[in-house]
């Protein structure tokens, strides 16, 4: 069966289980906050689930799911491959819970973390600073226990990209719930594939990292168990005229 260009109705591990060792050159995913089905009802524009939710919800369960994911990214990855996962912290019981904690148990190495400076948030609770900013862990395939080099083209990037913040707005012209804007993925995808490499998100959503790699010219495969979501997928990937976001961006990026 190929899986090239496909985005499958599918449970992610069981879909990750199902691709052979060192087939993907590119991961790029946000994971949804937890397994109690708030992935279909995720708010617009910054998520605020995981930031008014005061309570314990399964931690241990969700970061158990979490490592299981990471682990089988790793299985999948190709050697000099990446895997990008945005993560930010949570918040319960009063305080902040990074995700570095539980991430440094899995398999894959973590070769670099990106801050992403969304610049703005809806979360207006008022008893600690606003949370404007989310992290990128870039991880590569470890190898019986060694890291290896990941391909990356920087030189690809316009100049205020290069570095390890991103200021990037969340698209308010995507009418879809997406966990990142197009921009986003298009970096992680240019600067460490070639056109034609496989680019892979596990929990795809509405398809934002599909649309980013198909409009670079690479090979896309998504898994979500939501058919509402690939229904909408199609209908971006129809109307999205592979235009490169940041490319269009370029000329009036503010630094």
């Amino acid at each position: 069966m190929s899986f090239t260009n496909k985005y499958v109705v599918l449970d992610s591990l069981e879909g990750l289980r199902s691709l052979p060792d060192n087939s993907v050159q590119c991961v790029v995913t946000s994971p949804p906050y937890n397994k109690l089905g708030l992935r279909e009802g995720r708010p617009y524009l910054g998520q605020i689930i995981y930031d008014t939710y005061d309570d314990n919800m399964n931690e241990d369960d969700y970061q158990k799911w979490q490592l299981q994911i990471l682990n089988e990214i790793n299985r999948i990855l190709k050697p000099g491959g990446s895997a990008f996962y945005n993560h930010k912290d949570r918040r319960f019981c009063k305080r902040d819970h990074p995700p570095e904690k539980f991430l440094s148990d899995s398999d894959l190495e973590l070769y670099q973390t990106i801050i992403w400076d969304r610049g703005s948030t809806v979360n207006q609770n008022a008893r600690y600073f606003r949370p404007y900013v989310e992290k990128i862990f870039w991880f590569t395939k470890s190898i019986s226990g060694e890291s290896t080099t990941p391909k990356f083209h920087r030189d690809r990037l316009p100049e205020y990209f290069k570095g390890v913040i991103w200021r990037i707005p969340p698209d308010k012209r995507n009418k879809h719930p997406a966990p990142f804007p197009a921009i986003l993925a298009e970096i992680c995808i240019l600067t460490t594939t070639e056109e034609g490499d496989l680019v892979l998100d596990p929990f795809a959503g509405s398809g934002t990292t599909l649309v980013a790699a198909a409009s670079l010219k690479r090979s896309y495969l998504g898994f979500d168990i939501s058919s509402k979501y690939q229904k909408m997928f199609h209908q971006r990937l129809a109307t999205s005229k592979s235009k490169v976001h940041l490319w269009l961006e370029h000329h009036h990026h503010h630094h």
